[in-house]
């Protein structure tokens, strides 16, 4: 008789899984793959559609995601302090921005304010922001990821086979343990509360064998 499955938490953070990321291309919809390199404390990342040649470089600090327009002006009629915009806009993807955390891109169009006192509107000048969204995205280019399945309980996704591979060592075991050295940076401590409820187990693990037979389709040519 076989003895209870066990998984040992050995503090793997989930960037150690960000080597090669699985991902769909923006533009053209087919599977692509993020591959990085992390040496001298910062990442080098390409990616490159092998279908519709689009390309992305850590060099020129490409992003592909969603941005987040962030600004703020008086009313251009009654002086009200703050018209404020803040909001998601998914205006990349097919065409790569320069953006990084200091830098702003310079080709945002303002956005239209609806001021509360005078119920007029005006155009706020804004700045673009990388909107990084881990949960379906890739952490280098903002990405969507290839490897996503909805459940009943919440969104299930992975960047790799790795990485679907220990997900299914934590889920499928009996008896979890940390290392005491363990910060609560892990992956797998910070997994959401629902993929480590028992009652989840089975409908977790076969959501992460659709996950796997997405890697063994074949892709549209």
């Amino acid at each position: 008789m076989s003895g209870p499955l066990r998984h040992r938490d050995g503090g793997q953070w989930l960037a150690s899984f960000a080597e090669r990321v699985d991902v769909s291309c923006p533009r053209c919809g087919r599977a692509g793959v993020v591959r990085a390199t992390w040496a001298q404390r910062q990442w080098t990342v390409v990616f490159r559609c092998t279908h519709c040649q689009l390309d992305a470089h850590s060099e020129r600090d490409d992003w592909l995601g969603q941005v987040r327009l962030v600004g703020r002006r008086p009313c251009g009629y009654c002086g009200h302090q703050w018209l404020c915009v803040n909001q998601i806009h998914s205006g990349a993807g097919a065409i790569p921005i320069q953006l990084d955390e200091h830098r702003r891109t310079p080709s945002v169009d303002p956005v239209p304010a609806h001021c509360p006192i005078c119920h007029r509107s005006s155009e706020v000048a804004v700045q673009a922001q990388r909107e990084r969204d881990r949960e379906g995205h890739d952490p280098h280019f903002g990405l969507p990821l290839r490897l996503t399945e909805r459940t009943r309980a919440g969104l299930l996704w992975a960047y790799n086979a790795e990485h679907i591979d220990e997900l299914r060592r934590y889920i499928a075991a009996d008896q979890r343990e940390r290392y005491r050295a363990t910060s609560n940076k892990s992956m797998i401590s910070r997994l959401p509360t629902w993929m480590k409820l028992a009652r989840h187990r089975a409908m977790t693990l076969k959501a992460l064998d659709r996950l796997a037979a997405k890697l063994d389709a074949p892709r549209v040519s």
